[in-house]
């Protein structure tokens, strides 16, 4: 009760969508700087290696994945931080190595996120995660934990699935990796709701009109 009823209005964080488009020339560019065939299917995983975003929990179910998919696939994780080194031990561990790619900080996240087949979002959890945004707005199929902000961004447009679960996270992933073609319509989706320009005008709508 700390304030009254209807005394709240949700504005979000903006994207600015002109970094964040889909291209269809970053999936050749993708396969051949990685050297796949264009049969292989591409995984990618964006953000810090910190508890939070639950990597664990990501490379157990591509563990399952490897042990159970038919097909070639390939997962690429853009980022760094101070969990790294566990990282590397866990994917050795796992016996993935040859199926994960660790690639550090990159500059190129919306052509990465414009080739892959599935982006996962595994966090445990978040505040808004824009970075889901962006991978939606570049046309990605998407997977996330039901973490803050989520099913606000993916609505009927993604796999959302429980927090900490391998085989869950796993399932969802099989599920993704079996849809034909782009996810244009939570593109269209993400846009329409968190353009910047969008945004800007709901700010100066309260500002001014209160």
């Amino acid at each position: 009760k700390a304030v009254p009823i209807n005394g709240i209005t949700t504005v979000y964080n903006g994207v600015n969508f002109n970094n964040f488009k889909y291209d269809n020339l970053a999936r050749p560019s993708v396969e051949a700087e990685f050297y796949l065939e264009s049969s292989t299917k591409i995984i990618l995983a964006v953000g810090r290696f910190h508890y939070a975003k639950n990597y664990p929990n990501f490379l157990k179910a591509i563990k399952i994945l490897k042990d159970k998919y038919p097909l070639p696939f390939q997962v690429l994780i853009a980022g760094d931080g101070e969990l790294r080194i566990e990282i590397e031990q866990l994917i050795h561990q796992l016996d993935i190595s040859n199926e994960v790619f660790l690639l550090g900080r990159r500059n190129d996240i919306s052509k990465l996120m414009s080739a892959c087949d599935v982006f996962v979002l595994s966090s445990d959890y978040e505040g808004l995660p824009t970075v889901l945004i962006e991978a939606m707005a570049c046309q990605a199929n998407v997977v996330s934990t039901d973490v803050s902000g989520v099913r606000e961004i993916v609505n009927i447009y993604g796999e959302i699935i429980e927090t900490n679960n391998p085989e869950q996270l796993y399932l969802a992933l099989l599920k993704a990796l079996n849809i034909q073609g782009k996810n244009e319509s939570g593109s269209l989706y993400v846009k329409e709701k968190f353009n910047l320009d969008i945004i800007v005008r709901e700010w100066q709508d309260i500002y001014y009109n209160g």
